[in-house]
């Protein structure tokens, strides 16, 4: 026959801690997800204002810049040794591509042509050139770019890449809108890489924020679910504790302390119910016990006549019932034989006859 499995060990963990486990949990998804959902709203509401900024920068400044000029300095200005222009056209330009970055310092502005080649770009006038020519483009520099399908698009209409890139000279969000001569014709494109700074701040500022109010938020949401699930836990320890004394055997308990006189809940009918099921225990253990008590006098009697029965069918009784019934029969004829000779001895009595009266003689 197969042994049973074992018994599987479980480690007890008590309703109040399931709670507050349970409960915490909830509020760490909930906060985590109102975080993504505000990080993300914020984020994006901070692009769209950028890309409102930038879009009001970009036809501002093209309007403001001689599209004649500019490509006529493009056909027929010539580089210096540092890769710019001495060309006091080049600097008409630059002198107003500074004036708008002054109104908007997160603006660099530059202007530009498409080239023959693929993804070529040929670079005009670039503001960096007087704040710093590290991170400037060249007069009449030819780049090829890795995705020139905005600034392609700006030279036919304003265009936004509002997706932040990052780059050894910071973080930009771009735009580019074409630039037209005084006969409406497009003749070149100017792009503005606008500094997106803004947005890691805001993004920063929520961290910090919604980490500090998560923070408090959390300890306050832990300490109230603790109060509060230890609150209503309370009337259920209480009951498992009376359950375990009556199942000891100590019926004698008071239910009554379960019970609210106002507002009545489930916890109340559980204990009105618990009450009346432990009356009915209580009967059914002293019936029972009655029974059990009246089914060991039955048993002992029937066990008693199974004892006497064995004694009863053995050859030892079978012999000594023998020898009482030779015991009684020779006791009862001594006790026939002695009244007989009682007669004799009285007849043969040499002082006479005896003076015992005889049937018959009487007077």
């Amino acid at each position: 026959m197969a042994s049973p499995p074992p018994k599987r060990t479980r480690r007890f963990v008590s309703l109040h801690l399931k709670l507050l486990l349970l409960f915490t949990l909830l509020f760490t998804v909930v906060f985590a997800l109102a975080y993504y959902w505000f990080y993300t709203f914020a984020t994006n509401q901070a692009i769209r204002r950028i890309g409102e900024d930038l879009r009001d920068t970009l036809v501002g400044a093209a309007a403001g810049i001689n599209g004649d000029q500019l490509i006529a300095l493009y056909e027929t200005g010539q580089p210096n040794e540092a890769g710019f222009t001495d060309d006091p056209r080049y600097q008409a330009q630059i002198d107003w591509l500074d004036t708008v970055h002054k109104v908007e310092p997160r603006a660099w502005l530059y202007t530009y042509l498409k080239g023959n080649q693929p993804n070529e770009m040929i670079f005009i006038t670039d503001l960096f050139s007087r704040y710093n020519t590290d991170k400037a483009a060249g007069f009449q520099e030819h780049y090829i770019a890795d995705n020139v399908v905005p600034p392609y698009a700006g030279l036919q209409d304003t265009t936004l890449d509002l997706h932040p890139y990052t780059d050894k000279f910071g973080s930009w969000i771009s735009g580019y809108t074409p630039i037209r001569n005084s006969a409406g014709e497009v003749v070149a494109g100017l792009g503005i890489d606008f500094q997106a700074d803004y947005v890691a701040q805001v993004q920063q500022a929520i961290i910090n924020s919604m980490l500090m109010a998560f923070a408090i938020t959390y300890v306050i949401l832990f300490i109230l679910v603790f109060m509060v699930s230890r609150f209503f836990t309370r009337p259920i320890v209480n009951l498992t504790s009376i359950a375990e004394r009556i199942g000891e055997g100590d019926y004698q308990q008071d239910l009554t302390v379960l019970q609210k006189d106002q507002f009545p809940d489930e916890i109340d009918k559980l204990a009105e119910v618990f009450e009346i099921m432990v009356g009915k225990v209580q009967q059914r253990e002293q019936n029972l016990k009655r029974q059990v008590a009246q089914l060991r006098i039955e048993i002992d009697d029937a066990k008693r006549q199974r004892d006497v029965k064995k004694i009863v069918e053995t050859d030892m009784f079978a012999d000594l019932q023998a020898k009482a019934e030779a015991i009684r029969k020779r006791r009862r004829q001594q006790l026939e034989v002695k009244p007989s000779e009682d007669d004799e001895s009285t007849e043969t009595t040499p002082d006479g006859p005896s003076t015992e009266t005889q049937p018959g003689l009487t007077s």
